[in-house]
């Protein structure tokens, strides 16, 4: 009887364990973190825009399913940003995401690059995210 007592214990620990897992398609509060050229802006709106409700940016890091952060969002007018998500406690990689390509080079020395960039980078993050 203890044995099985013991099992159920095992198991039951386990499965907790298991769903506390982190995982990508369990997120529905991000934390924006401040980034370069006010990206982290952009990246809120379209997070807003393209999420319909369903993922809500949250501005308290304790709330927060998951963290938006920039990587390597590149040298002052450069295009190329590099994104990822991550657990609260920053220790699993949940996402990871870049935008830029030479005509986003363009766009991003014109008003309203960093939009193009956030635009890409969201719509990658909301692809990923899909079952």
């Amino acid at each position: 009887m203890k044995r099985l007592l013991a099992l159920v214990l095992i198991l039951v620990a386990s499965q907790g364990i298991a769903q506390s897992k982190p995982s990508l398609l369990n997120v529905r509060k991000i934390y924006v973190e401040k980034m370069d050229d006010n990206l982290d802006h952009y990246l809120t709106s379209e997070i807003s825009r393209k999420f319909h409700g369903n993922m809500t940016v949250v501005l308290d890091r304790s709330q927060a399913d998951a963290i938006l952060r920039g990587v390597s969002l590149g040298a002052q007018n450069t295009s190329k940003g590099t994104v990822e998500l991550v657990d609260p406690s920053e220790k699993v990689v949940l996402w990871s995401g870049t935008a830029g390509d030479r005509d986003v080079k363009f766009l991003a020395m014109k008003h309203g690059g960093e939009e193009q960039i956030a635009e890409k980078l969201v719509a990658q993050m909301k692809k990923a995210m899909q079952p």
